[in-house]
């Protein structure tokens, strides 16, 4: 008996006593247990953190203070660059959230012990989306911090009590959470970690290039763009200069886009055999 196993029936799973909330304490305790997890995270951290600095160091140097007064240059968003590369590992984890089990076959034992599924599946989404929008919060807070210092310097930082830079923070920390979600969603969908993982990329990554090699009159539609709606997420800039959504817009179409996908992988979990 392995150690998710044990867990289970230490929480009553699978003993007639099955509750939703003992089934959220049995994939905490997958998450943790996955060393995928420690990766991936600590990549998606590294990867916010260690791009913002680059990228304010080099900002500081040719940004004017009239240009972030005028908001035609976001500090704000240039600490937080790193989250267009951080995605990628936030996305696989989610990813692998889901299709771990299919792999190795321990989905058999879960959903034996919670035949019901989709306790399974709301139980992941609310681990995971809780564990990854709390370390992506402290991570995006401290990519920020670190990436006005030198922007300061130079007299082109800004604060967090600055118009919408805490806003934005808390949107970056946001869309990453979202991505994992999508990306489980789409494990729960495909059921296959390669196949799942390039559906993400795809979308993440793929997308926004084939919009590039289109005609410019479709050119607005890439707006609607997981990616273009993670920088509207983490911008303090008006959508006048970005071209892109409103903040609270993205997010809106953001969500809607991650809820599809989970009631899709829904009803996918709860007809499919395993």
């Amino acid at each position: 008996m392995n150690t998710t196993t044990i867990a289970d029936a230490r929480l009553g799973v699978g003993t007639g006593d099955v509750t939703q909330l003992r089934v959220v304490h049995s994939e905490w305790v997958k998450l943790r247990s996955l060393r995928s997890t420690g990766w991936t995270l600590g990549s998606a951290v590294l990867l916010l953190i260690g791009l913002g600095l680059p990228l304010c160091l080099q900002a500081s140097h040719h940004w004017s203070p009239a240009e972030v007064q005028s908001r035609d240059q976001d500090p704000v968003f240039q600490s937080l660059g790193g989250l267009l590369l951080a995605q990628i590992p936030i996305g696989v984890l989610g990813v692998l959230t889901m299709t771990g089990e299919y792999a190795t076959g321990m989905i058999r034992a879960t959903l034996g012990l919670v035949p019901k599924r989709l306790p399974v599946l709301w139980a992941k989404v609310a681990v995971f989306g809780a564990a990854s929008f709390v370390l992506m919060l402290v991570a995006a807070l401290v990519s920020f911090l670190v990436g006005q210092v030198p922007l300061s310097h130079h007299g082109v930082g800004v604060t967090l009590g600055s118009p919408g830079a805490a806003r934005a923070v808390l949107g970056a920390a946001g869309y990453l959470a979202l991505v994992g979600l999508l990306g489980l969603a789409l494990g729960a969908l495909l059921r296959h970690t390669a196949g799942a993982v390039s559906a993400l990329l795809g979308v993440l990554l793929g997308l926004p290039i084939l919009f590039g090699l289109l005609p410019e009159s479709w050119q607005p539609a890439a707006r609607f763009l997981p990616t273009l709606l993670g920088e509207g997420m983490a911008s303090t800039s008006p959508p006048s200069v970005t071209h892109q959504l409103s903040p609270g817009l993205c997010f809106v179409v953001m969500s809607l886009y991650t809820v599809v996908g989970l009631v899709a992988g829904a009803f996918v979990l709860a007809r499919r055999d395993v």
